[in-house]
């Protein structure tokens, strides 16, 4: 009887083995393959798998979101991403990761770009509404019941996306006779001095006189492969494909691209690309307003060299920790101010792509999963001559099936 007993734990034992030795050798073929066993073409045999039909009828069985893999700064790896023609990507950075791939436009191509811009017609940038605005929301970050310089900076940047430094401040407290008793500090009644249409009407003329002073100063326009008769176009298109190694429905939907200028001074301060609130659907996959930005990576091009300036600036990265709250206090979001004291700085080179990930991969889902908070990005302040680029975002949801068309 004991013998008995023995044998059948010993074949329990052996099975296990056995079945952790298959499991073994699948995950190291999956490691020795790369990105390139994240598509296979395979007929769906499994729930949860996603069948993406080709135009040849074979059928791409998705398991991840793709994310290419960095190895370490400095690393350098070959792409094709037009027939015949090879790419070097180098590793820019880890944390967040950046890719720079140079020469992925020649010097033609982007002039060609920023002629179909001009011909279409660039518009100032917005960021805000501020019209629309019908108070002011006092960000009493530690409800003393009353504002300091840090507190009511903040509650302009927010309400009304102007960036103003402490000389500001108080010359805006002076002038409307706020800081009765000069202690740097706006209590409630003394906010109660100033009404808010007062309030606005004097941070609207600031605007008006010092354009400066507002989170980003740029003019743009939006290009549209579908309405545009250009081979360039439709080149880009390939190369995004090739590079980013996506469905294609992920590079074919809302496949518009941004091409800015910025003049002397033109600037864009920190920002992400992509929200984070997932309590709201990706604007994306839904025709109404509340909604939220799902953008998983961002690929930017440089359109021609800058004289002096126009930096793009990470202000947060590799920072051992992040804390929006002490972030957001310490006044560097302001690049057109504090560009020199942002960590991290890629300087325009002409026809030069830059690739980064907004989004982490939700390892539960395998889709996309959390913003990455050390994408903080912008544009430092052009010092001489200009600056052209051009923005192509690749929209992604938490929902795969939505992103893939089969929802």
């Amino acid at each position: 009887m004991a013998f008995h007993s023995l044998s059948t734990w010993s074949q329990t034992v052996l099975s296990c083995l056995l079945l952790l030795a298959a499991a073994i050798t699948t995950l190291q073929e999956d490691l020795e393959g790369g990105t390139k066993h994240l598509y296979q073409n395979a007929n769906s045999d499994k729930e949860d798998d996603i069948c993406v039909s080709k135009d040849d009828g074979q059928c791409t069985k998705f398991k991840r979101l793709l994310r290419l893999e960095g190895h370490e700064v400095g690393h350098i790896q070959e792409v094709e991403i037009q027939d015949g023609k090879k790419h070097l990507m180098k590793t820019f950075n880890m944390k967040p990761l950046i890719f720079e791939i140079p020469d992925f436009f020649t010097e033609e191509e982007c002039d060609r770009i920023i002629e179909l811009a001009e011909v279409q017609g660039l518009q100032s940038s917005v960021t805000h509404n501020h019209d629309r605005s019908s108070g002011i929301r006092l960000l009493d970050r530690d409800g003393d019941r009353k504002l300091s310089l840090t507190e009511m900076r903040r509650t302009i940047e927010e309400g009304f996306d102007l960036y103003l430094v402490e000389e500001d401040l108080k010359k805006l407290y002076s002038e409307l006779d706020l800081d009765v008793n000069q202690d740097g500090f706006i209590s409630k009644d003394e906010m109660q001095r100033v009404s808010v249409p007062q309030m606005k009407a004097y941070l609207l003329n600031l605007i008006k006189e010092k354009p400066v002073k507002k989170s980003r100063m740029s003019s743009q326009t939006w290009i549209y492969p579908d309405r545009t008769n250009d081979p360039l176009v439709e080149s880009f298109q390939q190369r995004i494909s090739r590079l980013t190694q996506l469905p294609d429905i992920m590079i074919n939907s809302n496949s518009y691209f941004q091409v800015v200028r910025y003049g002397k001074e033109g600037h864009y301060n920190a920002h992400h690309d992509s929200g984070d609130n997932f309590n709201y659907p990706c604007c994306h996959t839904v025709e109404h307003k509340k909604c939220e930005i799902c953008r998983y990576a961002t690929i930017m091009v440089y359109l021609n060299n800058v004289e002096e300036g126009g930096e793009t600036a990470f202000p947060v990265a590799n920072n051992e920790t992040y804390d929006e709250e002490i972030f957001r206090n310490s006044g560097i979001m302001n690049l057109n101010q504090y560009c020199k004291h942002a960590n991290l700085k890629l300087f325009p080179k002409k026809g030069t792509a830059v690739l980064w990930y907004n989004h982490f991969i939700n390892e539960t889902t395998g889709w996309m999963g959390s913003v990455d908070k050390f994408t903080w990005h912008g544009g430092c302040p052009v010092i001489k001559g200009e600056k052209w680029i051009m923005n192509r975002w690749i929209a992604a949801s938490p929902d795969p099936k939505k992103d893939l068309g089969y929802s």
